[in-house]
């Protein structure tokens, strides 16, 4: 059973979920904003569109950008590669169907956790890219995914109540300044139990 926080900042709890992963692929790591905050020994950043790794915030030495669509990862690593496989803010650039198949794939290549980050369900976004980088495609939402789903298939959830809200440019955008706040789901499967 899933449980609710008011919390504007999930930093602290997913790092605290990485604490023990010495390696990571970071699926859908765009311009790896967030990658600096991983504790790992080996980063492998993960994205389909080139310019966003090219133009990544995050460039330390463990940190490998690579290009590639995750919709293929069994295809590209091994089984039990990383530690753990990471998707924030990306789960829901895919179709439900692609999405279950990356999830799928992930529980293969990681030893010990996935975890995700996303809007709880379906928060529209189309034809903007706000890096200005020409992504525009890929940061269209295909897919909207609901706490209750995500446990139905073995992950852990705590829903970040109000999450996305005005100060969000993909928000305001997407449903004005009025809308009411739009909550986050941060989930994990661990895998070596």
């Amino acid at each position: 059973m899933y449980h609710e926080i008011q919390k504007s900042d999930f930093l602290p709890l997913l790092s605290e979920l990485l604490r023990f992963s010495d390696s990571v692929l970071d699926v859908g790591s765009g311009l790896g904003v967030l990658l600096e905050y991983y504790e790992s020994r080996l980063i492998v950043a993960l994205d389909i569109h080139r310019p966003y790794l090219e133009h990544r915030v995050c460039r330390a030495p463990h940190v490998i950008p690579l290009n590639a669509d995750a919709k293929i990862l069994d295809q590209l690593f091994l089984p039990k590669s990383f530690s753990a496989v990471t998707m924030i803010d990306s789960l829901e650039h895919f179709t439900k169907e692609e999405g279950i198949s990356i999830l799928q794939q992930a529980e293969k290549i990681a030893k010990n956790r996935i975890v995700i980050f996303t809007p709880r369900g379906f928060f529209h976004q189309e034809g903007v890219d706000h890096y200005n980088l020409q992504g525009e495609v890929y940061q269209n939402h295909y897919s909207g995914w609901e706490a209750e789903e995500l446990e139905s298939i073995g992950y852990q959830v705590i829903v970040l109540k109000g999450f996305h809200n005005q100060k969000n440019p993909s928000f305001e955008e997407s449903y004005g300044t009025e809308h009411e706040p739009v909550d986050a789901l941060l989930a994990w499967k661990i895998l070596d139990e």
